[in-house]
């Protein structure tokens, strides 16, 4: 799934690093957890018990869905009568406009047809849709807040009957869910992982026509197979809570992997739409952004750079007094919430035994770019931190 910093793309090394630092430990905790890739990776290749954490749901959710269960699971069993229940509910709102289907599909040569159907689609969703769904005693926050922007009103309305028709058994619910989001994340219509959806201009209306018509039910097989495959070989455990939470629970001897946020804006930003699927409850948004209320939004103390370097300096202090060995990723040069690698290298120097620093080329996410000033992605050199005791 689309993730900032997401760690997959290290493991082919990061993985080696992190399986010989753990040889002793009887858990990892991966505090900053996002998509899960992490800790779905410690999960299938170690012996230990892991420990995820994040302050955002969505991705406790997608951690959760493997790190807690021991044994593949049956994806037919899974997404069949999922499906089944979720179109049936659909069914019952598609029938008061039976043109729907045919409504997002027009000529994709005419850019002016594309954006008036942007543009009715966001009026249908805010106007005409909210009165049909009233009777149905069920929550749709996905098509009244998203409905028109980052989806059309059909994977909306899509989205939410499937979330509202999860299945009930624990381990079949946790893998259905951690696929609902993987689809959620690469059928919005926005660019890459920026806080706004794609807007109805002459440039952007090709995209969006082209995620607006990415299947929801076929990707949603592909997510749910592949998640049912995976397993741990030990129990863990995830919670949604702040790094220092998921760091106090580990004993002596274990190991934490740390992969703190480096942007100055909070990554809550750009994934509440994640974020409104997981919760499952209507909220009100506003802006282009279509953004919930700051409140209703968590924030990490590494993205205030008047609070990042205190953060930094609790993620040394705790694992050190804790006796735990550490494993830290982090852009070698100055992030933008005024971080390097080498402060957090600096902060341990007088307490770890032995500090030991690779650095390998990768790329991040300069929160959407433009295509005169600055990319969407920039080249990096990253750091992996071994903090040994």
């Amino acid at each position: 799934m689309k993730y900032m910093g997401h760690k997959g793309k290290l493991l082919n090394f990061l993985g080696d690093i992190l399986i010989a630092e753990s040889k002793n430990s009887r858990s990892i905790a991966d505090p900053f957890c996002g998509s899960g890739a992490v800790s779905w990776f410690l999960a299938e290749n170690t012996q230990k018990s892991i420990v995820s954490g994040d302050l955002q749901e969505f991705a406790i959710c997608r951690a959760a869905a493997v790190t807690q269960r021991t044994a593949p699971i049956d994806a037919i069993k899974i997404y069949k009568p999922w499906l089944k229940r979720a179109h049936r509910l659909l069914s019952k709102i598609t029938e008061k406009f039976p043109n729907a289907e045919s409504s997002v599909e027009p000529d994709p040569n005419k850019t002016d047809n594309i954006i008036r159907l942007v543009l009715r689609s966001r009026v249908f969703c805010e106007t005409v849709l909210p009165e049909i769904l009233k009777g149905l005693r069920r929550q749709f926050p996905m098509t009244k807040a998203y409905g028109g922007h980052y989806f059309s009103p059909l994977q909306a309305l899509l989205l939410d009957s499937l979330r509202s028709t999860l299945p009930t058994n624990e381990q079949e619910r946790s893998v259905a869910l951690a696929a609902l989001i993987e689809t959620a994340s690469r059928c919005a219509a926005s660019p890459g992982h920026t806080a706004q959806p794609f807007q109805p201009t002459t440039t952007s209306a090709k995209y969006i026509l082209e995620a607006w018509q990415r299947p929801i039910d076929r990707l949603l097989i592909e997510a749910t197979t592949a998640i049912s495959l995976k397993h741990a070989s030990l129990v863990g455990r995830a919670t949604t809570g702040d790094f220092m939470a998921t760091i106090n629970s580990l004993e002596e001897g274990d190991l934490v992997f740390a992969d703190p946020p480096y942007s100055d804006v909070h990554y809550s930003r750009f994934y509440h739409v994640l974020e409104t699927l997981v919760k499952g409850v209507e909220i009100e948004v506003t802006g282009r952004g279509r953004y919930p209320d700051i409140t209703e939004r968590p924030s990490s103390r590494f993205s205030l750079k008047a609070q990042s370097k205190f953060a930094a300096s609790d993620l040394i202090e705790t694992c050190f007094n804790k006796k735990l060995g550490l494993v830290l990723t982090f852009p070698s040069g100055n992030a933008s919430n005024g971080l390097s690698a080498q402060d957090f290298i600096q902060m341990g120097k007088n307490r770890y035994s032995s500090i030991e620093q690779y650095e390998v080329s990768s790329d991040f996410s300069t929160l959407g770019g433009n295509s005169k000033s600055r990319s969407a992605r920039l080249m990096c050199q990253e750091s992996i931190v071994c903090f040994r005791l």
